[in-house]
């Protein structure tokens, strides 16, 4: 660290010992240019300037040469890539000139009393003075000096990649002449302020990222980069924070650092080339590797295309990000590709026992229930170290829930019609299932919990594809508990619940109906959601034989909801009323078929019992029994019924202490029958004829 600052420092004196020196040659040429007599006098503005920019050079003992400063200095590096010996020294020359007013006020008010319009910066009409006074009497070197000074600000690669800017409008001999971005940081060797773009240091290592930096085509792009070798590195796919961590992680084999700029969904084509500009021009200053990210909300997926002049003046690697649609840039660069994915089973797994070694046993099926990127692992580190340290008591030891509520609060979640997010409370216990459709479910989840042993540890997953995650139907009637069941298996894997109305994303625009799909399909994707499509046979009706273009296009929907449904790698379930609505070539897809049966008596009489709480007041007229054998009611159905009831006692008004009758039960099932569009069977047979629900709510 002392080491670093040391050399810091030094490059700081080197810089200002050449601009004293550049400071010294302007106040000579123009000593000489304007006369002692009206620039040299004491009592005049311009002449205590020049004083200043003699003093400060003598103050400073400013008699090192530009050739004398060491090869690594920045001056020394943003020169290199001019081939002409003289051109690298004018191009010196005016760079300097152009970071005097950075360096010292004295210098800026210098330039202010030269300048046509008073501005405090240098401007061209200035340098070409200086300069053309250096060449004495010469006219062929005046005229020689005029055109390199414009071919280096107008016409060369230089002038593109913006290391020296001329800004202001009328010809170009008339404009100020200013640093590009970053360039007087690294000559004061500090970090950049830079206002669109950021300076990132790479990442040594990652966990869980080994297998990804060990593949051959990242040692070719390694090569690369260490090399200078002039290229564009693509990290292609997943999302900007994948591809974020990936990009940070190559750098820091080298080491060395990016300066990335996040392309703007919307804005001009000029506005996203200044963008891209700004950051090869910080990151040539800085000698780092410039890094242009797409946004990946961008609605224009050409945007990388369009943002880069083909001929970019960059003379090493350079990184691209983009996600698959994008259409790539047409640079006079080879492309070197790399193509960014989720992390494998067995990463994900390597990536949680270096997280938590105190989990490590349990890696498997923290990889298996919590896919996250090592981006998301960082963060959570940190939540999860402040919950150690704010628990109530100092033995506290992290468990699932922990880590499953600090990701719930980090995920991203953006609202959209049709999707519901269920934080699920449901337990195994709510549920009153047949034995084999509560087994299918037990399995289910234990398929979830196993993929990695299996798939990855076992070898299942070789040469096929699709095989992680889980396709689920779940058909019954209404109320029979499958929305409850789908509860009850997210919070027994640790995830959140996103409910699905198939009905309210299908729509009748072109496209539409697969762009909403593919919106939720993302959003579960980094919510690490489960999925409930409910009405599944809106989209997976029947398909038709061809028939006009509709028919042919609500195929297409159901193809592309088949093909995202493979390629999801968390659980998906399908939910529908009818079995035999849907088209029987799409049940091979599913996993587990389950079907939730209407309850029989005796389940719903249990039923009955486990939606009445302990503390509930019953009657000692209550007849559950009764109420199981004569009203067939679903689930969902006993279960509204059991709560109107309990506020139909709650409202009785009487000298008694209120309680739960049968007559309160009746009235509650009365309703429910009449919310279905069912005819009431009427009272049992053991109740009496003139003891109808209505009377007695009247009495």
């Amino acid at each position: 660290m002392t080491e670093t600052l040391e050399l810091a420092a030094l490059t700081r004196e080197h810089t200002r010992l050449a601009l004293a020196r550049t400071g010294l040659r302007l106040a000579e040429a123009l000593q000489a240019r304007f006369g002692s007599a009206d620039a040299g006098g004491q009592d005049t503005e311009l002449g205590a300037a020049l004083r200043f920019a003699r003093d400060y050079a003598q103050r400073s003992a400013a008699g090192a040469a530009l050739a004398q400063l060491p090869p690594d200095h920045p001056l020394q590096r943003l020169t290199a890539m001019l081939e002409e010996a003289a051109h690298a020294q004018l191009f010196a020359d005016l760079l300097l000139l152009a970071a005097l007013p950075e360096l010292h006020e004295g210098y800026a008010t210098l330039c202010r009393l030269l300048h046509a319009r008073g501005e405090s910066c240098a401007s061209v009409s200035l340098a070409l003075h200086w300069l053309e006074h250096e060449c004495g009497d010469d006219e062929a070197a005046v005229q020689a000096t005029r055109e390199a000074v414009e071919e280096l600000l107008v016409h060369t690669p230089l002038a593109t990649l913006g290391l020296l800017q001329l800004e202001g409008e009328g010809p170009w001999h008339s404009r100020n002449l200013l640093l590009g971005p970053g360039v007087w940081a690294a000559l004061q060797a500090r970090a950049p302020q830079l206002p669109r773009s950021e300076l990132l240091p790479g990442f040594a290592s990652v966990p869980g990222l080994d297998s990804w930096l060990a593949q051959s085509e990242v040692q070719h792009a390694l090569r690369a980069l260490r090399e200078g070798e002039p290229c564009a590195i693509v990290l292609l796919g997943g999302s900007a924070a994948m591809r974020a961590t990936r990009a940070r992680l190559l750098l820091g084999q080298l080491p060395r650092a990016a300066v990335r700029v996040r392309l703007p969904p919307d804005g001009s084509e000029a506005a996203k080339r200044s963008l891209a500009l700004e950051a090869c021009c910080a990151a040539f200053a800085l000698q780092a590797c410039p890094w242009l990210d797409l946004d990946e909300e961008s609605p224009d997926q050409g945007g990388l295309r369009w943002s880069l002049p083909a001929q970019l003046p960059w003379p090493g690697p350079l990184l691209l990000g983009a996600t698959q649609e994008s259409s790539l840039p047409e640079l006079n660069l080879p492309l070197l590709c790399l193509r960014i994915e989720a992390l494998p089973a067995s990463a994900r797994r390597s990536m949680w026992r270096s997280l938590l070694p105190q989990l490590g046993e349990q890696a498997g099926l923290l990889a298996a229930r919590y896919p996250i990127e090592p981006d998301e692992a960082r963060g959570l580190l940190g939540d999860l170290a402040l919950r150690q340290r704010t628990a109530e008591r100092e033995d506290a030891r992290l468990d699932f829930d922990d880590i499953g509520d600090c990701l719930r609060a980090r995920s991203s979640w953006r609202a959209r019609p049709g999707v519901r997010r269920i934080l699920p409370r449901a337990q195994w216990r709510d549920l009153l299932l047949p034995q084999r459709a509560a087994q299918q479910l037990s399995e289910a989840v234990l398929r979830v919990q196993q993929q990695l042993t299996v798939l990855d540890d076992w070898g299942f997953e070789q040469g096929c594809q699709n095989r992680r995650g889980l396709r689920m139907l779940f058909f019954g009637p209404p109320g029979t508990g499958k929305t409850l069941a789908a509860e009850a298996m997210a919070r027994s894997l640790g995830v959140d619940l996103l409910a699905v109305d198939l009905s309210s994303l299908v729509s009748k625009w072109l496209g539409e109906t697969e762009k909403n799909l593919a919106a939720v399909f993302d959003l579960a994707e980094r919510s690490r959601a489960l999925l409930l499509f409910d009405e599944a046979d809106a989209l997976f009706g029947r398909r038709s034989e061809g028939g006009d273009a509709h028919d042919r296009y609500a195929n297409l929907e159901t193809a592309f909801l088949l093909q995202r449904l493979e390629r999801y790698e968390g659980v998906a379930i399908l939910a529908t009323n009818l079995r035999a609505s849907l088209d029987q070539a799409f049940m091979r897809r599913f996993e587990f078929i389950v079907e939730f049966p209407e309850p029989d008596q005796a389940t719903r009489e249990q039923l009955w019992r486990l939606h009445l709480p302990a503390e509930a007041p019953l009657h000692s007229d209550t007849d559950l029994a009764e109420l199981a054998d004569w009203y067939a009611l679903s689930g969902a159905q006993i279960r509204n019924a059991a709560l109107a009831a309990a506020f139909l006692a709650a409202a009785q008004r009487g000298g008694e202490r209120p309680a739960i009758r049968q007559t309160h039960f009746l009235s509650a099932i009365e309703r429910e029958y009449e919310k279905a569009g069912k005819a009431f069977p009427g009272l049992p047979p053991r109740t009496r004829p003139d003891a109808s629900p209505t009377t007695h709510l009247r009495q």
